[in-house]
This record gives C-alpha cells, structure tokens and sequence, in this order.
C-alpha cells in the first residue's frame, strides 16, 4: 500500500505544518526538548557489530572489503 502514496505533498510540508494536521489527535503528543535530551540512541546489531569491527581492525589491513565477500 505504501508504494501507491504519492509522499510528494507530505514531503513539502514543514514540521509546524504537519504538526498542526496532527492536532486533532489528542493522543499524539511531541516530545518535549528536555525530553529528547534524554533519549538515547540505540544503533540496531548488525550496525554495533560493524562499527565494532571497523574499529578494532587496523586502517588499511590485510582484510578485503565486506563488499568483496558477498
């Protein structure tokens, strides 16, 4: 269903315009700037292991690219 949606309106639209579309919602709420602060970002496995990887590996070892593999 997604890929019959013509985003191209919604995508022109700014954050104030698209909050005030979803005003008539009571049960959506933004959060707030302090509660935001307080997020924390949680990167999903496969990206963790890759950014762990990347960082124990020297730059320019003897490994080929991850590319190259598959």
């Amino acid at each position: 269903m997604a890929k019959t949606v013509d985003w191209s309106p919604f995508d022109a639209m700014s954050d104030d315009e698209i909050r005030a579309h979803w005003a008539w919602d009571k049960d959506m709420t933004w959060p707030t700037e302090a509660e935001l602060a307080e997020f924390d970002l949680v990167l999903p496995a496969k990206a963790r292991r890759e950014r762990a990887e990347a960082l124990a590996e020297p730059a320019g070892g003897d490994k080929p690219p991850k590319e190259a593999a598959e």
